[in-house]
């Protein structure tokens, strides 16, 4: 009953999924435009009201500026009504929230979706199939995070339940277990956000 109250929650404030066809990729933030879904250099918004506020809207982001090879994701910030280049960029990494209002690219989910918890529509029939490779349509944002301890991590997108915040989803091998943590910027710090109180992006329907 509880993950059903967080369902009807994010309904309110404004998760978005997309039938696009599904080809993502990033676009640097200065070119990227999100009002035609099929166009060159359009970025997905992800979330309507970022955090219950209806003057912002919320993207993916990493950064495009390091030259060892490592990078990092967080979510991007746009006030309603301004174009995309106005985006800010905060990174989750080592308890804190980094700031950027450059360098960064936006990402393009292509078709996608929020999968929660108590969601039985995969062709697996559960959550849990999307978190096991039992489907192949996870949306893979990159192979390295910022950090000695995170390089050749694959990095998801995930979206916290308790504020419709946008964040990082790694996974580490615990025993014989992979164990997905939810990194999310906000207030200043890094919030690490558990099983299952954070829903993953995946991509749309398998072609049949």
């Amino acid at each position: 009953m509880k993950s059903r109250n967080v369902l009807l929650t994010f309904g309110i404030i404004g998760v978005v999924f997309s039938s696009q066809p599904f080809a993502a990729g990033w676009v640097n933030k200065n070119i990227a435009q999100g009002t035609s879904p099929g166009a060159n250099y359009y970025a997905s918004m992800l979330v309507d009201h970022e955090f219950g506020d209806k003057n912002y809207q919320a993207y993916l982001c990493r950064e495009n500026d390091r030259t060892d090879g490592l990078t990092n994701v967080g979510k991007a910030i746009v006030r309603k009504g301004q174009p995309l280049s106005t985006a800010v960029c905060y990174i989750p990494w080592d308890r804190k929230e980094y700031k950027r209002t450059e360098n960064f690219d936006l990402f393009n989910a292509g078709g996608f979706k929020w999968v929660w918890p108590n969601d039985n529509t995969g062709p697996l029939g559960g959550y849990q199939s999307y978190f096991t490779g039992g489907w192949n349509y996870d949306i893979h944002l990159d192979s390295y995070a910022f950090g000695p301890t995170r390089i050749g991590d694959p990095i998801f997108a995930c979206l916290d339940g308790r504020t419709a915040t946008v964040g990082k989803l790694i996974y580490t091998q615990v025993g014989s277990d992979l164990v997905g943590r939810c990194y999310v910027p906000m207030g200043g710090r890094e919030h690490v956000v558990l099983y299952p109180n954070y829903a993953k992006l995946v991509s749309g329907p398998p072609k049949p």
